[in-house]
């Protein structure tokens, strides 16, 4: 049995239904919490609140993170459905609505119809890398930008239509300006790698590099003058600098590990497939014949080589070949359809049923490690379905049904996404330190920030805080709420006129938020 639909129309409706499921589904019921998130949101929401455009902003102070596409994609979201959450992750949801779209075009214009439609299983199936689409951060619109040009690219490089080489480059200063040079950088080398592989480097003028670079250049460097000007180079001495020729030499925020952190991550990434993925790359070198496949491979060894040697390693970083993966597992599994399983394979098969059957047991044991999840620990059987669902998979593998096993696999992993923004988060709402302390201050309550806080409270309060660092001028504050971390606030325990109200520890976080009041 394969998993077919034929008809043209059909299938693109059938897609185009599970990508905005998939994309859009739950995408606001649960507040914006997470670090990168928070900062991200509030940086859009001051620009909103404050009209300038250039110089990004957290708390009043300076962000020199990221450029600023995906800031005004959000403030768009703002435009649509007001300073909310919804506004925030509107336009990341759309991102991966596009990026499931148009993978599953290429795939079936250079890889045939049952491959894309495979290809499309594993993606909706693959929850960490769908749930990127659902935060309010950079990284969704790089993947899209990035996928978008490389696919022109290779549509260039087969049809010879100058349109799509034009659209390869607009794509990759888009993907500049939402995360920095990394977005020309890495499909550059890739591209070069597959150029090289076909022996085609006498042919690279054909593609003119150097007319490319400057378009980008002309889309990229008006706004990083702009900034550069505004902020006295500050903003360039931290994004250049700081957040790429560093992140790259050395670790940042402990974020380092070695060369096989980085594969963990593309094994996490692209659960539950991603035990095959050394078999697809198998496939893949034999099936060389094939450009569309050294294509997808010269882009994905790029992405996972560059990220092995770099000092930072987090789990997002490979996301942009991720994509391109899902190809070669694609065309791997359209093969075995026809070939049946080998004795490696039942290896994968079985890691794959050990961990989706051991899901439940392992989030309710992590969940009891977090003292303020105790009480919530049971909604991590919520998870059970999942570990059916792998079952059922294991059960049509040994009867070597293997679209059967691909249909139940894809259903019971996508479904985690439907059950963890459904339900398990918004159950979590309720110990996040935003909102224990929402529920304790009065209205209209005056708060001031003592050194750090948690970098939620800005876009969940819709308003900067004012940071005091001279714990003298606490002292007459009489009215104020004080908000804190624990680390930091632990000699305002001393005062007999500062109060503590509350204290939250923060989900999977090292810091607590204390909540002082400053009486009479």
């Amino acid at each position: 049995m394969k998993f077919s639909l034929e008809n043209n129309n059909k299938v693109w409706i059938f897609v185009v239904l599970v990508a905005a499921l998939i994309s859009f589904t739950f995408i606001n019921t649960y507040p914006i919490s997470i670090l990168d998130e928070a900062k991200n949101a509030e940086a859009a929401r001051e620009m909103w609140a404050s009209g300038t455009y250039w110089v990004p902003k957290f708390n009043g102070e300076l962000r020199t993170d990221k450029p600023p596409l995906h800031y005004y994609f959000m403030l768009l979201g703002f435009n649509l459905f007001g300073t909310t959450v919804l506004g925030a992750r509107f336009f990341s949801a759309l991102m991966g609505f596009i990026t499931l779209l148009t993978t599953f075009g290429f795939a079936r214009r250079y890889f045939g119809n049952a491959v894309a439609q495979t290809t499309l299983l594993i993606l909706v199936g693959s929850f960490f890398f769908m749930q990127e689409f659902h935060l309010a951060v950079p990284d969704p619109y790089l993947i899209a930008f990035v996928t978008l040009g490389l696919f022109s690219f290779y549509h260039f490089y087969v049809t010879k239509k100058y349109l799509y080489l034009v659209l390869f480059y607009f794509f990759l200063a888009l993907g500049a300006l939402s995360k920095g040079p990394i977005a020309i950088a890495l499909p550059g080398l890739s591209v070069g790698l597959f150029i090289l592989l076909q022996k085609e480097l006498k042919n690279t003028f054909r593609y003119y590099p150097i007319l490319g670079l400057l378009g980008i250049a002309l889309i990229v460097v008006p706004w990083f003058w702009q900034v550069h000007l505004k902020s006295d180079g500050l903003w360039t001495q931290g994004f250049f600098f700081d957040h790429n020729v560093s992140r790259f030499s050395a670790p940042m925020e402990g974020h380092g590990g070695s060369f096989l952190v980085t594969w963990g991550f593309v094994l996490l990434g692209l659960l539950p497939f991603s035990f095959f993925i050394p078999q697809a790359f198998r496939h893949a070198w034999r099936e060389r014949t094939n450009p569309a496949l050294d294509f997808t491979g010269c882009v994905a060894v790029v992405f996972i080589v560059f990220f092995s040697i770099s000092s930072t390693k987090l789990p997002n970083y490979t996301m942009p070949c991720y994509a391109f993966i899902t190809l070669l597992l694609g065309s791997f599994f359209t093969k075995k359809m026809d070939d049946g399983f080998s004795r490696w394979d039942m290896v994968s098969v079985l890691l794959l049923s050990l961990l989706g059957m051991a899901l439940p047991v392992v989030a309710h044991v992590g969940m009891q490690q977090e003292a303020s999840l105790i009480s919530l620990s049971r909604v991590a059987f919520g998870l059970v379905p999942t570990a059916i669902g792998t079952l059922l998979g294991l059960l049509f593998y040994i009867r070597k049904k293997t679209a059967a096993f691909l249909l139940t696999t894809t259903f019971s992993w996508g479904m985690l996404l439907f059950i963890l923004h459904g339900y398990l988060y918004p159950q979590l709402t309720a110990v996040l330190p935003t909102t224990a302390v929402a529920e304790v201050l009065p209205e209209n309550a005056k708060i001031v920030v003592y050194k750090r806080m948690d970098a939620a409270f800005p876009f969940a309060f819709q308003q900067t805080f004012k940071v005091i660092h001279n714990i003298n001028e606490v002292a007459n504050l009489e009215g104020y709420y004080l908000l804190t971390n624990h680390s930091e606030g632990q000699d305002l325990d001393a005062f007999e006129n500062i109060r503590r109200v509350i204290s939250r520890k923060a989900l999977f976080e090292n810091h607590t938020t204390v909540l002082y009041r400053i009486e009479k």
